[in-house]
């Protein structure tokens, strides 16, 4: 875990040297509607967003709202969003989300987390998105960029990305949390990489544990278990 000293001297650091990307959208992901935003948000689950693009240009042009949205089959909102991936899962919850948002939420995107999260598929993660990019709320998404940097840094104590963020959002300190979401994934994308990070340049290099550096994702929770 890191201290309130450690916490504030990083985002110190990385807000300096990210001033631009405070309130950049991801594009793939956020439109002009919540709607749109929500389908988008839930569609980039794994996906690369270059398939995540061209999957909501495909299904929007079917339906962007969620009335015509329901009125499609299943098959047809595969067929549409196929090049995001987990395309059965993810038209099957964006046919239940459109349907209870028609049935108890008047049709509207609900603007809290609480009531987010019992929408079929969106979960802690999504739901960060949303109140952060959709509803204007200080909340820090953990997606794999995000959690990459906060266990490399030590600041994550769980392999749960779903913790780490409760973790995050609650040691953040509030004149930080608009823009941290920001400031950490632009940070993971172009320094702390999966592979190849850029240690010897990181700003907030001081404050970092460095663990795990050499190893992915993927092996991690393997290599926790293993004895030292």
């Amino acid at each position: 875990m890191k201290n309130s000293n450690d916490i504030q001297y990083l985002y110190e650091k990385l807000s300096t040297t990210y001033p631009q990307y405070t309130n950049k959208k991801p594009k793939a992901k956020i439109y002009s509607k919540a709607y749109t935003s929500l389908i988008g948000v839930m569609l980039s689950a794994q996906s690369q967003d270059k398939r995540t693009a061209v999957a909501r240009r495909q299904l929007f042009a079917l339906a962007d709202t969620p009335e015509d949205m329901i009125k499609i089959s299943q098959e047809d909102v595969i067929e549409a969003i196929r090049p995001a991936g987990l395309h059965n899962a993810k038209s099957k919850n964006i046919l239940a989300t459109s349907k209870m948002l028609l049935e108890n939420f008047n049709g509207r995107v609900p603007q809290t987390q609480k009531e987010l999260m019992t929408l079929p598929g969106v979960g802690r993660k999504s739901s960060d998105i949303v109140m952060r990019f959709v509803w204007g709320q200080p909340h820090i998404a953990v997606d794999t960029h995000v959690f990459r940097l906060l266990w490399r840094l030590g600041w994550a104590d769980n392999l749960n990305e779903a913790k780490a963020s409760i973790t995050v959002n609650n040691t953040t300190p509030d004149k930080y949390k608009y823009g941290a979401h920001m400031w950490l994934i632009t940070h993971a994308k172009l320094v702390c990489r999966s592979s190849s990070p850029g240690c010897d340049d990181c700003v907030i290099k001081a404050v970092c544990d460095h663990r795990d550096v050499d190893v992915p994702k993927s092996k991690l929770r393997q290599y926790q278990k293993t004895p030292l």
